[in-house]
């Protein structure tokens, strides 16, 4: 049977900022909440072992979301602490879980909303996952992207506000980039064993890709610097 659990919480803990709210449990299906506190920008690394994970805003809180699961041993742990102005939040699963668990036989469904109201460092770690970042409408400092073996979709349209950085490691499967057009972007490429396209994007030599918006001197840039494993990869302008 399967459980919901942000009401009937299997586990609370609180930490001495009052602020944060955490809720995971046991069984099949659990809550993830971060609540909003007093902190000035956010840290969030995401790790997953292998299943499904996406990502897009669209709460009031730091982080809310769901994550259903058969096995025990995905149960995430989640942690936060707030020190100074920034806080710091990790949702993640085991080390070793791929050589404990068949992962063909099993779910593991990450389905997490960020806030649009606080500047984010993002950090992701997946394993042999289908990712899906939708991120449009959030408040980007710094993106950090891992891929292990799936296929990831990255979207990063939209009017962005400030400029930041960007690392993109993909490994196995199909990658799908979208950029904005109204935003400067610099991509600088290292391509692996796969296939990579550059759509409406301008080459500038060595790897060097930038839209419309940077050759005509927007202030606003996404610094994008990627490693292409085995697989194909399309960047593309929205």
């Amino acid at each position: 049977m399967k459980k919901s659990f942000l009401a009937g919480v299997v586990g609370v803990s609180l930490l001495l900022s009052g602020c944060g709210l955490f809720v995971n449990g046991t069984g099949d299906s659990g809550g993830i909440l971060i609540e909003k506190d007093k902190a000035k920008e956010l840290e969030l690394e995401l790790k997953i072992g292998a299943g499904q994970l996406n990502v897009s805003d669209g709460t009031k809180e730091w982080v809310e979301g769901t994550i259903d699961y058969k096995n025990d041993k995905l149960k995430p742990d989640v942690s936060y602490k707030l020190k100074g102005n920034k806080g710091t939040a990790v949702i993640e699963q085991g080390d070793g879980l791929l050589d404990k668990i068949n992962f063909g036989e099993t779910k593991n469904h990450w389905n997490l909303n960020l806030s649009d109201d606080i500047p984010v460092d993002l950090k992701v770690n997946s394993g042999a996952s289908e990712t899906s970042l939708d991120l449009k409408g959030l408040e980007l400092m710094n993106l950090e992207v891992n891929a292990g073996v799936g296929d990831v979709t990255i979207d990063l349209g939209g009017d962005w506000k400030e400029s930041f950085d960007a690392t993109l490691s993909m490994g196995v499967g199909k990658s799908t980039i979208i950029l904005p057009s109204e935003v400067g972007v610099k991509i600088d490429s290292s391509k692996g064993i796969g296939n990579a396209s550059f759509n409406d994007l301008i080459s500038k030599g060595d790897g060097i890709y930038v839209n419309q918006a940077y050759e005509d001197g927007t202030d606003v840039i996404i610094n994008l610097e990627t490693s292409l494993g085995i697989g194909d990869a399309t960047f593309k302008v929205e």
